[in-house]
């Protein structure tokens, strides 16, 4: 087979990212909390907790601190409207579009208020509503205190707790609120909306990092397994949803149906947030494609080696959840990966059943490459 007989199957150029794809990379966040919350309360019970508690605290430093230091805030100053203008992943814009977001000021404060917390809807749906909000009781003041810490400038952030209806958030500066934010707008702004999609989905690899470092930590061998555990439930918890949702339509699981719009690329049908080459080859039996972009793997990067370790964890584990979730038969490998410390994800995944004398091997498509 030559170079030119395999074809991109990808979006067309040009795709623009919609407020439903941000929605689905925003959900990601509560089923990491879920897969998290469900496996250290079974192998570790409340000390556990409280290392999920930590890890999440330091997300939230780590949120803090980029949006203090991104170049919006050297434009609009640090307040607390310019930091939930340039919030950094999708609650408040996505509530907002929803008309579910009420903004107002009070005194030196900015406060938003929803019918419910966040991620409260999703995770009930999951694991019930008592399990959902023990989940976020442990998630949302840990993260406003670790935001606090790494914004700086006076600006604190306190929520109320995950079971008031409703939910109000107050962001608190050191002078009179001068503003209310301006929020809303995503949709009407392509460039501003990809980003704030791709830099909520990078901050799954936030909280996945950073409590799995605390975990580690705590557990040694213990705990990496367990992170290895979560990573899979994670995958597979997706890749189960898709299977179920390609018998539905009365398709058979070949790689092609999970790639679809179908299948896993109902997310990001534009691919502008994982953004692969344009040569890629997808069949029945083989699923191979080359990653340029990643958004978790800039911020497990942050963290340099142990970063990518940490991330690598995670990867292998999701993965093969993701893809053995769809179909038991898949092989899941690649023959190079972010999280490794290369440049470009090669993934190279098969279903061996299914290909035909018209599939290259993944070495005969790195050759042609």
């Amino acid at each position: 087979m030559t170079a030119e007989e395999i074809t991109a199957t990808g979006a067309d150029e040009g795709g623009a990212s919609s407020l439903a794809s941000l929605r689905s990379f925003q959900d990601y966040h509560w089923l990491m909390l879920k897969v998290f919350h469900q496996a250290v309360e079974s192998r570790h019970g409340a000390a556990g907790m409280a290392a999920i508690a930590r890890g999440v605290r330091q997300e939230g430093v780590f949120r803090g601190t980029a949006m203090r230091d991104q170049p919006a805030a050297f434009v609009t100053g640090r307040d607390p409207a310019a930091l939930l203008e340039h919030w950094d992943s999708g609650e408040w814009e996505l509530a907002a579009a929803e008309g579910d977001l009420t903004v107002t000021t009070e005194g030196p404060a900015v406060v938003l208020t929803l019918p419910r917390v966040p991620g409260l809807a999703y995770l009930s749906e999951l694991i019930g509503e008592a399990a959902a909000l023990s989940a976020l009781r442990l998630y949302w003041p840990e993260l406003c205190a670790g935001i606090s810490a790494g914004y700086g400038a006076g600006v604190v952030l306190e929520a109320d707790d995950a079971a008031a209806a409703p939910w109000r958030l107050r962001v608190t500066g050191t002078d009179p609120a001068q503003r209310a934010p301006r929020l809303g707008a995503l949709a009407a702004d392509p460039f501003r909306l990809i980003e704030v999609t791709r830099r909520t989905t990078g901050l799954l690899a936030a909280m996945q990092m950073y409590v799995s470092r605390e975990l580690v930590r705590a557990y040694d061998a213990s705990g990496e397994e367990t992170v290895r555990q979560a990573a899979y439930r994670f995958g597979a918890d997706r890749g189960e949803a898709i299977r179920d949702r390609i018998l539905a339509l009365g398709k058979p699981l070949t790689m092609a149906n999970f790639g679809s719009t179908d299948g896993l690329q109902e997310r990001d049908p534009s691919e502008a947030v994982f953004v692969f080459k344009e040569r890629q080859h997808i069949s029945d039996g083989a699923y191979y494609l080359d990653c340029t972009y990643c958004p978790l793997a800039e911020i497990w990067s942050s963290e340099g080696e142990e970063g990518l370790r940490l991330g690598y964890l995670f990867d292998s584990s999701n993965h093969r959840g993701l893809f053995q979730g769809y179909n038991p038969d898949t092989e899941v490998r690649w023959t190079s990966v972010k999280s490794r410390g290369d440049q470009v994800c090669r993934f190279r995944f098969t279903v061996p059943g299914l290909l035909t004398e018209d599939d290259p091997t993944p070495e005969e498509f790195d050759r042609l490459g």
